[in-house]
């Protein structure tokens, strides 16, 4: 383990923070109540004092799954919500997150790559600035990045989260063995093929022997509730249009960050914002810079601040103290819909500019 604790959160926090604006959070009141129930029983049972516990609901019907880091902050996609179908549903989940936490499995993962030799980078710069390096912090935490899709811990690792989220959830008054439905219907969801958080995890026949055989030792922490379990709300009543719209918004926005992620295709994406916004492209590359904001965060922002007439400065302010995009557009008078329009076309006109670099023999000039 090269990565200390400390180490490990502060990352973790920044990843978390990152994921966060990178999605749609919800809003839903009972979605909310329900999730920092089980949450909060879950971390009475992980016995962490000295972490900050936070649960938070991601609107993203299509993605089933949730996430805890070290620290204490956690994090439920609504698309875990039909799997689960209930707190003790859930209970199975976030049982098994939160043991990853405590384990410090991204610790491990982190000490066995490349990312710990540029640890006091990764320490002193914000991720937002640099779209590689958030998604290769953000993987190691086993958090989307915004692609849709995770990367597992390893299968040793899993089959640990396993055990001890089994111990978590007996110990948080959740029976354990509902966890053997929990994990089919998870096999199941797919029409037979595994879902995304099932790619690399144990084999569902393998994971069932093994829950099969430590039920036994988390039934000695089981002590019954005396309510029955609470259902999770239905996503038809958890999704929206306003939230559909921000989702569309952040997909342009993450293409652009990932368009801008070569130096041949950064280029033409900061010539495209420049064309876009009627700027120097090398004052665009600079002020993006010294913003800390990705590309996509950047054009999305200045677009905004052009359509409604507010000043950059006090539309970054808004956005860093944790508005959303459909409360930054109401509040600066802008239209989401012609947001995603010009974020569309920002990313044809770089599709050209690009197209035209790979015709160009020579290596594109470097921007100031």
């Amino acid at each position: 383990m090269l990565v200390s604790e400390g180490q490990e959160i502060s990352m973790g926090e920044e990843a978390y923070r990152h994921e966060l604006r990178s999605s749609v959070l919800s809003n839903n009141l009972e979605a909310l109540r329900i999730v920092r129930k089980v949450g909060e029983r879950i971390a009475r049972a992980a016995d962490k004092p000295d972490y900050r516990w936070e649960f938070r609901v991601i609107n993203d019907p299509e993605m089933v799954n949730a996430f805890a880091i070290p620290g204490g902050k956690v994090a439920v996609y609504t698309g875990l919500f039909p799997v689960a179908r209930d707190e003790a549903g859930l209970a199975v989940v976030l049982g098994h997150e939160v043991a990853h936490a405590l384990l410090r499995h991204a610790g491990e993962r982190l000490s066995q790559g490349q990312l710990v030799q540029g640890l006091g980078v990764l320490l002193s710069a914000g991720l937002g600035s640099n779209p590689q390096l958030a998604n290769t912090v953000m993987q190691a935490y086993g958090i989307t990045a915004g692609l849709g899709y995770i990367l597992p811990f390893s299968r040793s690792q899993e089959s640990e989260a396993d055990h001890v989220g089994l111990i978590l959830m007996a110990k948080a008054g959740y029976d354990p063995r509902v966890s053997l439905e929990v994990w089919e219907r998870m096999e199941r969801k797919e029409h037979g093929g595994p879902p995304e958080y099932l790619s690399t995890h144990p084999g569902y026949e393998t994971r069932t022997q093994q829950l099969k055989s430590w039920i036994p030792e988390a039934m000695k922490f089981y002590q019954p509730q005396d309510k029955a379990a609470e259902f999770l709300p239905p996503l038809q009543s958890l999704d929206s249009p306003k939230a559909r719209t921000e989702r569309e918004l952040l997909k342009r926005i993450q293409a652009i960050n990932r368009d801008a992620g070569d130096p041949r295709g950064e280029r033409a994406v900061v010539e495209a914002l420049g064309y876009g916004l009627r700027m120097d492209p090398n004052v665009v590359y600079r002020e993006r810079q010294q913003l800390r904001l990705s590309y996509g965060e950047y054009g999305a922002l200045r677009a905004l601040s052009s359509f409604g007439r507010s000043s950059l400065r006090r539309v970054v302010s808004d956005y860093q103290n944790g508005l959303s995009w459909s409360e930054l557009s109401e509040m600066h008078g802008a239209r989401l819909t012609d947001l995603i329009s010009w974020m569309g076309d920002l990313r044809r006109t770089a599709a050209s500019i690009q197209s035209q670099l790979r015709s160009q023999p020579a290596a594109p000039r470097r921007l100031r």
